[in-house]
């Protein structure tokens, strides 16, 4: 078994995507609202929002546009440390009759349940949420007897998707797994969802937060690793190819009812032959609070090229860390 996990076991990286809108992430009438602040400010403006200042110590963005046909003021709030955004604030008004007012209310609120699904009103606002975004629709006095229509916007998600590509669920900070096949045995994430290995370099990430692309310095070349995803985002294909070692790697994914990791599969080619076939089936026995499964005996079956094959079960063990919310 050693030898087996010396060969599948690799790290687990997003590497290339598909052009599909991730629902797993924050929508701001239709376009993903995370991310780095510059990228936000760039498709902001491509959707006709006018920048028209920000604060000093750069934490606040102040941006003028239409909401949903009606012009409105934007907030972009991110955070100085890792330039991420935090959330964003849209203003509508502000509305001197109560008439006007409830209309254009119940005018957003249509819009925003059309997008996003049902409000339910809490605490005399409107608010709905999922396991990646929180909106919030309510209404403010201000000090002149006027009153303003506000929504706030607030990611539930870490924004780099390394965790989440992997099926973990939650605010993940560390994984230690005891018998690991086709992982490392230790993993950590960073606060904003990043996979903390330094043999990973020049990573490049999409709008989305999933890693596209990134090489790995091995003892002979380095390799470069891709990732192929289906249209909910759930990987099917990883590939690791070493040109000057002319050695590819190729695993294959399909899912379970909810969206685990049911089987993969691990082909070795040297050139055009294929020299190594391992096949892995996951039957997950405990999870924790979270979802993310805590034991599982998985199914192993190994050939290589000159030899018989073997099969064999292992039982798995994993603990988790999570970030405080």
């Amino acid at each position: 078994m050693r030898r087996i996990a010396t060969v599948i076991t690799c790290l687990f990286v997003v590497c290339s995507l598909w052009s599909q809108t991730d629902m797993r992430c924050i929508q701001f009438q239709g376009a993903p609202l995370e991310g780095l602040v510059d990228s936000v400010r760039s498709q902001l403006q491509a959707s006709d929002w006018t920048e028209w200042g920000h604060s000093d110590d750069g934490e606040d963005y102040y941006f003028r546009g239409k909401f949903y046909g009606i012009r409105a003021k934007l907030l972009v709030s991110v955070s100085p440390a890792t330039k991420l955004l935090t959330s964003a604030y849209v203003t509508i008004g502000p509305y001197s009759t109560e008439q006007m007012l409830a209309k254009n209310k119940q005018y957003f609120l249509y819009q925003l349940q059309k997008h996003h699904g049902d409000f339910v009103q809490r605490d005399g606002a409107w608010v709905c949420m999922d396991d990646f975004s929180s909106i919030k629709l309510s209404v403010v006095d201000n000090d002149n007897g006027s009153k303003d229509i506000r929504v706030l916007y607030l990611p539930m998600v870490a924004y780099y998707k390394d965790a989440l590509s992997m099926g973990l669920h939650g605010a993940v900070q560390e994984v230690v797994t005891e018998n690991a096949v086709a992982e490392d045995q230790f993993m950590h994430f960073s606060v904003d969802g990043q996979i903390e290995n330094p043999d990973l370099t020049n990573r490049r990430y999409n709008r989305y937060g999933y890693l596209v692309a990134a090489e790995m310095t091995e003892k002979e070349g380095h390799s470069v690793v891709s990732y192929a995803y289906d249209s909910n985002y759930r990987l099917v294909r990883r590939t690791l190819t070493n040109e000057q070692a002319g050695i590819v790697y190729v695993n294959d994914y399909t899912y379970n009812e909810n969206n685990e990791i049911a089987s993969q599969s691990q082909k070795v080619f040297k050139g055009d032959e294929c020299v190594l076939t391992i096949n892995m089936h996951n039957n997950y026995l405990t999870r924790d609070d979270q979802g993310n499964w805590t034991s599982n005996s998985l199914s192993l079956s190994y050939w290589e090229k000159g030899s018989q094959s073997q099969q064999t079960t292992v039982l798995q063990k994993r603990t988790l860390a999570y970030w405080e919310e």
